[in-house]
């Protein structure tokens, strides 16, 4: 697609390209700059970059439609139930759900629209069709996905009503010392480091509540059930590294004694697994769907005591 600015007065290109293209969001846009595949007079762009009279400003397709990528069997997931209103599936590890600023396409959506091209049109982000929530990369367990706009919206609205019953199993370096507990500290960005950092006594950062429950004590780590009543980024991960018990596995959010020791780092991939999902159909029937913990991670606490 090509487009050419004609008026006198400069204008920022992310602004341009939003009154033109009212299909894209801001954000989609911004994605598409930074992968380069706009380009100003044949040349690649910053967001920031201000347009004058006569500039050609072209969008460059990154992948054919014609072509597709082919996702590893290892990675594809697996279909648990399927009706008109959604899917349930079970995301394996090392699989991204959405594409990032990178513009992946390697990821559950594009398998989404290559397994159900129906979906394309769900949702408010073409860039996410049906998806109401979702997973980090490494970790596995169950999803729900829209097939149609009458559930996405009514699974989107039960995620911002905290209605919607999600819970995870998790191995934790350290022994627990209480069953139970709950963790309500506001999350934030780290402006340094990127990652989520756990506000103990500023106000800044969003709600985040996570509950946890004790399973089973092993020497150094804990077996966990993980309930979270809000769905932040590496809300979990963050939570328990922030009262000292790292999740086995976790390269981003270790505590100072499990980098020092150099321990679990390299034992298993991150031990958190999304184990069970309940929510409401269109109908308001409960649906409820439980997931075993993959065999890898089975195997795993076979061999700690």
């Amino acid at each position: 697609m090509k487009l050419q600015y004609k008026k006198e007065e400069k204008i920022r290109l992310d602004k341009f390209l939003s009154d033109n293209l009212p299909d894209l969001t801001r954000s989609q846009i911004k994605k598409q700059i930074l992968a380069g595949l706009v380009l100003v007079n044949e040349k690649s762009s910053s967001v920031h970059n201000w347009l004058r009279k006569d500039d050609l400003i072209e969008i460059v397709e990154k992948n054919p439609s014609n072509v597709k990528k082919t996702i590893p069997k290892k990675l594809r997931p697996k279909v648990l139930e399927q009706n008109s209103e959604y899917l349930i599936l079970e995301k394996p590890a090392g699989l991204l759900v959405h594409p990032t600023e990178k513009l992946e396409t390697d990821t559950l959506t594009d398998w989404l629209r290559d397994n159900f091209p129906k979906i394309k049109k769900v949702g408010d982000d073409p860039m996410r069709p049906g998806i109401v929530h979702r997973l980090d990369k490494d970790v596995s367990g169950l999803m729900v996905i829209a097939l149609n706009n009458d559930s996405f919206d009514s699974l989107k609205k039960q995620f911002q009503e905290r209605t919607v019953k999600k819970e995870y199993l998790a191995l934790v370096h350290g022994a627990m010392k209480e069953e139970e507990g709950e963790i309500n500290t506001r999350l934030e960005r780290d402006k340094e480091t990127g990652l989520m950092k756990a506000q103990r006594t500023l106000k800044s950062g969003k709600t985040a509540i996570t509950i946890y429950r004790l399973e089973q004590n092993y020497i150094n780590y804990s077996l966990i059930k993980v309930h979270i009543k809000t769905g932040r980024t590496h809300q979990i991960r963050a939570h328990l590294y922030s009262i000292g018990h790292s999740i086995v596995g976790d390269k981003l959010y270790q505590t100072k004694d499990i980098r020092k020791k150099k321990k679990g780092v390299s034992e298993v991939r991150i031990f958190l697994h999304a184990y069970y999902l309940s929510f409401q159909d269109l109908n308001k029937a409960w649906q409820e769907f439980k997931s075993p913990l993959p065999k890898e991670l089975r195997d795993f606490l076979k061999t700690i005591k």
